[in-house]
């Protein structure tokens, strides 16, 4: 190995030209933890094949190498580079562009049929046949600078991870063209520095807001808990102090309850092909919509309702507030979704900032510095319009050309009369718009509609989900002519190139599918094929959409000098956190940005961005 390891700023200094020489560099960094606001780098790479530089970072300053990790004109080779960014950031204050990741490439060449097995050790095992050494690695990462100088092993391992990046990156090259998603990659690339400052920079939670909303529900809970424990003291036995004990969060316990109430469910029979009443047997919340008029099932809800906010949205968020910069820091896996969208990483101390309710109550709690407002900004009807473009249905391609409100639209339709908002006939319609894309069964709307309060019998909605489907033809044949191919490929891709696959039941498998093709496993599973099929293209052009116009803000953002900052982006939502005095202008090129950021897939049909600008997360 080819190595040197920089421990005098006099060498730092003359590494410059050296980098500059040459448009390719693998990066990577060694260091005592994973938060970038805490913990500090001891070893910066920076090499080819042929060469690694390992600098003591300990010891010398990078300063001098700002010019370099900021160029547009040198790509800059890591993995899992969004760490390494805010790594360098955080210690150093610079960002560093034109990063290109081969943990992003693995990740969009099997996108789909393969979902472990993503490390560099793995991944350079398994492209270039290389065994790198693990034993070093726990040497690193103790918490602490450590004294003195590294040794041999230590800065071997160190250059290791450089010198095999580059190869690593041109054998995924070949498939990343050959599959036609190296404009994925590019894309996926270019939006890292997004999310990195996103997670680096954070969001303020505002700590006596949220504890009031934990007390409250906390408070409600128990209050709906005694009023079923009081139905429950008819069928269980009580204690020695005449308490009654039932879980009410614990499935298999209200399961047990409720049997013993007697409570009964209609169940659609498929031989008689008709609903029978059976006693329940599940306690999902798709059971027991069946059942939603009695009281208990009203009190178990109510209850639900008010446990979820205290156990999902409480004491962990406030918990997880870093305690050197008291702000949150999500920790987001940018291709958490085979759709492209992103997902919060599901580990200890991390928070879930993609699922946070609507209501104001909660999002008002999101905020930035006192001297920053906050805009939120999203597209409308986004995945509406991605659909009316795609599958070029007349009737819905109309309504958004005419800037009409397309579920009024779709309620005038469907019922003959000019519906306006307010109406309750937008309901149906509106369930169904957002229903029929998840490949929404007449079904499903029977008892979406019934759980919404919106009461209809199974035969007229049924004839509702009829007539939706043969007025909006074009576009279900859309949606399921993009399942059906999706399941007989076995993959699909996008108008931009990004692709999905799909691992294909295999029906000889007759352990599995004991019953070959005519197995209800196997016909099930191909049925979800086909639903993630048809939606499949919407979500991902919805994701690649998005993630374009972040990185178009972000350049503006630079460019522009403005005092701005990514602060959270849910699906087709971007929010940022901006200084009082820049937002004025910034917010408006934002919203044009995104028009913009939409037109490049959007050909036929408009787009919209509704924005809001206040002192927290308003939407």
């Amino acid at each position: 190995m080819n190595y040197k390891y920089i421990c005098q700023q006099s060498e730092v200094d003359r590494l410059l030209p050296t980098l500059m020489e040459t448009s390719t560099w693998a990066m990577d960094t060694e260091t005592t933890g994973l938060n970038p606001n805490k913990d500090k780098v001891l070893l910066l790479q920076i090499g080819t094949e042929d060469i690694q530089y390992v600098l003591d970072t300990r010891k010398v300053h990078i300063e001098p190498l700002r010019p370099f990790f900021e160029s547009k004109a040198h790509r800059k080779v890591m993995h899992n580079g969004k760490f390494d960014y805010k790594m360098i950031k955080g210690n150093f204050g610079i960002d560093t562009e034109i990063i290109r990741d081969t943990y992003l490439a693995e990740k969009i060449i099997n996108n789909g049929r393969k979902f472990a097995g993503f490390g560099l050790d793995d991944l350079v095992k398994a492209h270039l046949g290389i065994t790198l050494p693990k034993d070093v690695r726990s040497t690193f990462g103790q918490g602490k600078v450590p004294e003195g100088d590294f040794t041999t092993d230590q800065i071997e391992y160190a250059a290791a991870d450089v010198k095999h990046l580059i190869p690593l990156l041109s054998k995924q090259a070949g498939f990343l063209k050959q599959d036609g998603v190296a404009d994925t990659w590019i894309l996926e690339c270019n939006v890292l520095p997004c999310f990195a400052d996103m997670e680096f920079y954070g969001m303020y939670l505002e700590k006596e807001g949220w504890t009031k909303l934990i007390n409250f529900h906390t408070e409600e809970a128990a209050k709906v808990e005694k009023e079923l424990n009081e139905i429950a003291a008819n069928v269980v036995q009580r204690d020695l102090f005449g308490e009654v004990h039932v879980n009410w969060a614990s499935p298999d316990q209200v399961v047990a309850v409720l049997r013993n109430l007697r409570v009964k469910v209609k169940v659609w029979d498929r031989l008689k092909k008709e609903f029978v009443e059976m006693i329940i047997s599940k306690s999902d919340d798709k059971t027991l919509k069946r059942a939603k008029d009695l009281p208990v099932i009203k009190l178990l809800k109510k209850y639900r309702s008010h446990n979820i906010r205290v156990t999902t949205f409480g004491q962990s968020y406030l918990d997880a507030v870093c305690p050197v910069t008291g702000r949150l820091h999500p920790d987001i896996e940018q291709l958490g979704t085979e759709t492209g969208r992103p997902a919060n990483r599901s580990k200890k101390g991390s928070v879930n900032l993609l699922n946070i309710p609507r209501d104001k109550a909660y999002r008002n709690c999101f905020k930035g510095e006192e001297y920053e407002v906050v805009e939120t900004d999203d597209y409308s009807g986004c995945e509406l319009r991605i659909w009316a473009e795609l599958s070029g249905d007349p009737h819905l391609s109309e309504a958004f050309r005419k800037g009409i409100d397309v579920h009024c639209y779709v309620a005038s339709m469907l019922f003959g009369e000019d519906v306006q908002k307010g109406n309750p006939l937008r309901t149906p319609a509106k369930t169904l718009n957002f229903g029929i894309a998840y490949a929404m069964s007449a079904m499903s709307l029977y008892e979406k509609l019934n759980a919404e309060g919106y009461p209809i019998e199974l035969g007229p909605a049924k004839r509702l989900y009829y007539d939706y489907c043969d007025k909006f033809d074009t576009g279900i044949r859309y949606l399921r002519g993009k399942g059906r191919e999706g399941a007989e490929r076995g993959y699909l891709c996008n108008q931009s190139g990004r692709r999905r696959y799909w691992v294909k039941p295999n029906a000889e498998d007759l352990v599995k599918y004991p019953n070959g093709e005519t197995d209800d496993a196997y016909l099930g599973r191909l049925a979800g094929i086909e639903r993630e099929g048809g939606n499949f293209p919407i979500q991902s052009v919805n994701a690649d959409m998005t993630k374009t116009a972040m990185i178009m803000i972000r350049d503006y953002i630079k460019k522009n000098g403005i005092r701005s900052k990514f602060m959270n982006q849910v699906y087709d939502e971007i929010v940022t956190r901006t200084h009082k005095d820049d937002s004025p202008t910034f917010h408006e090129a934002k919203k044009k940005i995104m028009i913009e950021a939409a037109q490049m897939f959007l050909k036929k049909i408009p787009m919209e961005v509704d924005g809001h600008v206040g002192p927290c997360w308003t939407k």
